[in-house]
């Protein structure tokens, strides 16, 4: 069963760049999957900055927006799912956090 402790600690992982912080303490195998979802999350999230910023209007009014809300939806998805325990893979992303060996 998972404590409630490491539920807090796996919904912390996902917020972008957080789940460094998790890695100091002895992670369970809950946490390491949810430390992995977040990493992913965090290196997406680097690069939907990235478009946003440097690519004229194309980034400005159609990736900025949309990959805002589409980011936001993984983020709350993933702490949704390490608040109550679960260890789902996100949406599109899940099969790249598979090929992580940390």
């Amino acid at each position: 069963m998972i404590g409630k402790y490491e539920r807090f600690l796996g919904a912390l992982c996902y917020i972008p760049f957080l789940f460094v912080f998790v890695l100091f303490l002895k992670p369970s195998p809950f946490l390491v999957f949810h430390i992995k979802q977040g990493f992913v999350l965090s290196f997406i999230w680097l690069i939907w900055l990235y478009l946003y910023h440097f690519i004229p209007f194309i980034g400005w009014y159609v990736i900025g927006p949309f990959g805002f809300v589409f980011l936001f939806f993984l983020t709350v998805f993933g702490m949704v799912n390490a608040i109550n325990g679960k260890r789902e893979p996100l949406p599109f992303f899940g099969v790249w956090v598979e090929r992580l060996r940390l």
